[in-house]
């Protein structure tokens, strides 16, 4: 398998996202976060208004097929899951944003860790790689809602944090820390945010539940 060259291009991050959702297949791109292996980094941030490396996730001649069943492991915030000896994920946390119209939306902000325990590099895209599970209905939706990625940007900046959404290659023994961030319904019962690790060559899932006690609030106003 061969690396799609990287494109550069003007934009601001947010703009990625609604870009890529208008592919036919939808690939996005992610910065090119490579580094020492063994080493903790965390995803890089993109400042507007400057050029940004894009990065195409690697995807095989002939993927998975969307039937073709995979294996679900289940895991909670704090906790941290291993997938096949392969990927290790932490949901380290999850913050609701309370400066948000929540009669339209709530936007949530998942703080993960994954690090690379395998011999081979990974991807890991915010769009690709993540779905939520809301009520037992998998939705795509709240991982591309372009309102939720613009309230994101404005927390990490307003909070002087330098995470971003995951959007990068992973190398082996490599370890990232960045974030998904959720477009949400007003209210649900049940929560999951579904990871997979390796998107396009199986199925298989590592699923978080995310309880409304669980969750941290930030509640000052965003600039």
């Amino acid at each position: 398998m061969n690396a799609l060259k990287p494109l550069r291009r003007t934009f601001a991050l947010l703009m990625t996202a609604a870009v890529v959702c208008t592919a036919s297949v939808c690939l996005s791109g992610c910065s090119d976060n490579s580094g020492d292996n063994g080493k903790v980094k965390q995803a890089v941030s993109y400042p507007e208004d400057e050029y940004v490396s894009i990065y195409t996730p690697e995807v095989p001649d002939q993927p998975i097929d969307a039937s073709v069943p995979g294996s679900d492991l289940e895991g909670k915030i704090g906790e941290t899951i291993d997938y096949d000896g392969k990927v290790s994920v932490t949901l380290n946390k999850v913050v609701e944003i309370d400066d948000v119209n929540k009669l339209e939306l709530r936007v949530l902000l998942c703080e993960m860790t994954i690090k690379n325990t395998s011999d081979s590099k990974i991807d890991c895209q915010n769009i690709t790689h993540f779905r939520t599970i809301i009520d037992g209905n998998e939705e795509f939706e709240p991982v591309k809602d372009v309102r939720a990625g613009i309230t994101a940007r404005k927390y990490y900046s307003q909070t002087g944090s330098n995470l971003d959404i995951f959007n990068q290659e992973i190398a082996p023994g490599e370890s990232v820390t960045g974030y998904v961030y959720l477009g949400m319904p007003t209210s649900w019962s049940t929560l999951q945010l579904a990871y997979m690790p390796l998107k396009y060559y199986t199925n298989d899932r590592v699923l978080f539940t995310i309880n409304e006690n669980e969750l941290e609030h930030y509640e000052a106003m965003l600039g």
